[in-house]
């Protein structure tokens, strides 16, 4: 017999009771003061493993322009264009690391302005003056500050949306401190550097 529908209440009262518990010390906190709620997820869904190469990138993340490449976000300031937020778009697998652990931590660090535009994410295209796929189709790429740093910089360039010098201050979250976020930065590719690149492999 089916249960009355009335009975879903609790479980929605639940749910919001949840949610305040979530929000709520997020919004009171006070500038300088650290997240209380947030922490790394260094778990191996945080964490996924990273392939090599591009038999192992297909391997772990399938086909480009799949719909798992495109099927998961995060909200970025200045992704667009400066002041102008927006959401990124990326592979499912790498979602708890993009969005909970890079996210989280520039967020929580209150250094959202350090993010300038813009920021790019899944793009289903080859590589520039190729036919072979970009890391972007797999959804495995995110560019940053890509204002800043073009491609063939062989430098970054630090300075985010408030003109303010975080210096490395992003490529090392990219990165992540051991056993880190485990991105890989576009600065050192070997033929043509590409500092505002971050990618989900590496030997591709």
């Amino acid at each position: 017999m089916r249960r009355p529908q009335a009975c879903a209440g609790p479980a929605w009262i639940a749910s919001l009771v949840w949610l305040m518990v979530l929000v709520a010390p997020a919004t009171a906190r006070t500038s300088g003061e650290p997240n209380p709620i947030w922490v790394h997820d260094h778990s191996s869904a945080g964490i996924p493993y990273r392939p090599d190469g591009y038999a192992d990138l297909v391997r772990k993340f399938g086909q480009p322009c799949s719909n798992a490449a495109n099927d998961a976000r995060s909200y970025w300031p200045n992704q667009s264009a400066r002041e102008v937020a927006g959401y990124v778009y990326y592979h499912t697998s790498i979602s708890r690391d993009v969005g909970w652990n890079i996210r989280g931590h520039v967020d929580a660090a209150h250094r959202n302005e350090a993010v300038d535009y813009g920021v790019y994410g899944y793009n289903c295209r080859y590589i520039r003056g190729s036919t072979s796929w970009s890391t972007h189709a797999f959804g495995v790429a995110i560019d940053t500050n890509s204002a800043r740093n073009p491609v063939g910089q062989t430098s970054w360039n630090g300075r985010g949306a408030d003109g303010v010098d975080y210096g490395r201050y992003l490529p090392n979250v990219w990165k992540g401190a051991y056993p880190g976020h485990n991105f890989h930065w576009g600065l050192h590719f070997s033929t043509t550097p590409d500092p505002m690149h971050f990618q989900y492999v590496t030997g591709y």
